[in-house]
């Protein structure tokens, strides 16, 4: 019985504004305008870097695998940047031009740069991230797999429960199967964060309700996972 994906929204964080340094300028130019119907001039756009998912245990206690960051990081550039998640009530604010893995210690985070135009309506908007007041990025996919990190089963079919604690472990799930990148959106810095959670916390009530009602749809002959399901607003 082949299982529907998951739709699912994950945290970042914007880095920073990404300038234009002597001897950039043509390379910048060439990216952006790969994108653009017709030629931009470089004052016609901001361009910011974000840091839009990485492989460490989130929030939500899943996390990436390394090879699925690199599919991400390659479905990234052409994809638009939102606000809010919002897919239906306005239009892109940006638009991903090129991405990159950037590799820490222990973290790998893909990290794209997308560019938005210096429009009237988009003024604020600029405005609010050059000025940190907009500083949480999350993006939206979507994956096949939720893999247990516990048993290495389907998480929809086995009985561990994200962020409970089974001896020396706590449980999360490994994404996987990566199918599409959706979009990036800027967020609400209150209701993301950075996507760091501590591992004894318990699971929050909408995520064990989530995986009751997967578990649930798993064993009865209807669609099995709404496109809602795990979906952080």
């Amino acid at each position: 019985m082949e299982l529907e994906p998951f739709v699912f929204r994950r945290s970042g964080r914007l880095l920073g504004v990404r300038g234009a340094p002597d001897g950039e300028d043509a390379a910048l130019m060439e990216a952006v305008n790969r994108y653009a119907l017709r030629p931009l001039g470089r004052e016609e756009f901001a361009v910011f870097t974000l840091d839009l998912c990485h492989n460490q245990v989130d929030r939500h206690f899943s996390r990436f695998p390394e090879e699925e960051l690199e599919r991400i990081n390659d479905m990234t550039p052409g994809r638009p940047l939102l606000e809010r998640h919002d897919l239906r009530g306005s239009l892109p604010r940006g638009m991903f031009f090129r991405s990159s893995l950037h590799h820490g210690e222990e973290r790998v985070s893909v990290r794209p740069d997308v560019y938005v135009m210096r429009t009237v309506e988009n003024g604020d908007f600029i405005t609010n991230i050059e000025g940190g007041v907009y500083r949480e990025t999350s993006i939206g996919f979507s994956f096949r797999l939720p893999e247990c990190g516990i048993c290495g089963k389907d998480l929809r079919t086995c009985e561990h429960i994200p962020g409970r604690s089974y001896g020396d472990k706590t449980c999360h799930f490994i994404m996987r199967d990566v199918m599409e990148v959706i979009e990036g959106s800027v967020v609400s810095s209150g209701s993301q964060g950075t996507g760091f959670v501590p591992g004894a916390r318990s699971a929050p009530l909408e995520a064990r309700a989530a995986l009751t009602a997967a578990r649930e749809q798993f064993h009865q002959p209807i669609e099995l996972c709404s496109p809602g399901l795990w979906a952080e607003e």
